[in-house]
């Protein structure tokens, strides 16, 4: 999915173009000079969250993302025009980088930082920060006071996790002073979705399974309509296959544990499943239960990335129509 930005030129004669130019560069500047002064407007804020209250008193303009847990900030921050001059960076990718945003991440502009394990609070506190997005780190409760002390730090609302990727572009865009455009994003990236649903009449009343395969003994799949997959997939009309809604999770989260003798049960109309390495996805497959499923056999099993997966549990918003896109091939095989 590309992300690149279209670029209109205009050719005008020459004297033309010098007068032309000339208004351009006015109002230009006098949409600069009304832009700045709504931003102005919105300052000082202050946006609540578990670990108290962080006061904004006047607009961002060096922003650190941290959190290992999702890219929720991150994308808000870019589809509303801002680059963050550091993030927390891709553990999946080899260069570190989103791959739904790789048209959009400039590393000479943005530090990627490694997050997975800890945060380098000096790392940080180099980057002169005057605002930490930090709504997705999985280990803020240790982390917060430290961030704190560098800069002003949001924090989730409630628990991690707990937040819809709507509530995160929210919370952004009053941080940054552009909530307005935030609720835009949101608009665009609900019809995105739509569109996927309505190009899909098929997927309605249809089931899936989706799971990942990352160890040799078991497969950790959705079990829960409570989900944020599963909410998203359900915004498409596809439910989750009963087979797995009463399977065993895992402290009690909406992860569901299946062994190699459960397989079977994975089974739906449209069955989807990443693996983290060549010789699960062999092993998954060898499996006679595998080869006996008939979204197997009618050719509706479908092998995707991890960072599909964890796109899809924990949404974002420019990361959604680049993950549904990935699902494409299994959307099109419901709709024969």
């Amino acid at each position: 999915m590309s992300r690149k930005l279209l670029t209109t030129l205009l050719t005008l004669p020459l004297a033309a173009g010098l007068t032309a130019c000339g208004s351009v560069k006015d109002d230009e500047e006098q949409a600069s000079s009304d832009k700045a002064s709504a931003s102005s407007a919105a300052f000082p804020v202050t946006v609540r969250h578990k670990f108290g209250e962080t006061e904004i008193t006047k607009a961002p303009e060096r922003i650190v993302v941290i959190g290992g847990g999702g890219t929720d900030d991150i994308d808000a921050l870019y589809a509303l025009g801002i680059t963050p001059v550091g993030i927390s960076k891709d553990a999946f990718a080899s260069d570190g980088v989103y791959p739904w945003l790789k048209d959009r991440i400039d590393t000479k502009k943005t530090t990627l930082l490694d997050t997975m394990n800890g945060v380098d609070f000096e790392k940080v506190a180099a980057l002169r920060p005057d605002l930490i997005l930090a709504t997705s780190d999985f280990q803020l409760d240790k982390d917060y006071k430290n961030l704190a002390a560098v800069a002003p730090t949001i924090g989730y609302e409630r628990a991690w996790g707990g937040q819809s990727w709507q509530e995160h572009v929210q919370v952004v865009g009053e941080a940054v002073g552009k909530a307005a455009e935030a609720g835009k994003v949101i608009t665009d990236t609900e019809a995105a979705v739509d569109k996927v649903r309505t190009a899909h009449p098929g997927l309605a009343g249809k089931t899936y399974s989706l799971s990942i395969g990352n160890t040799p003994a078991k497969i950790y799949t959705i079990a829960s309509e409570d989900d944020f997959a599963a909410k998203l997939m359900g915004e498409l009309g596809l439910k989750l296959t009963p087979s797995i809604t009463n399977i065993k999770t895992v402290n009690g989260s909406p992860t569901g544990e299946l062994s190699f003798e459960q397989l079977d049960k994975l089974d739906a109309d449209l069955a989807v499943i990443a693996f983290t390495s060549k010789d699960l996805q062999q092993a998954f497959e060898s499996s006679a239960l595998v080869k006996s499923m008939s979204a197997v056999k009618n050719g509706d099993y479908v092998v995707t990335d991890v960072e599909t997966i964890s796109q899809l549990r924990s949404p974002s918003a420019l990361g959604i129509p680049w993950a549904l896109d990935n699902l494409e091939p299994g959307f099109a095989k419901l709709d024969e």
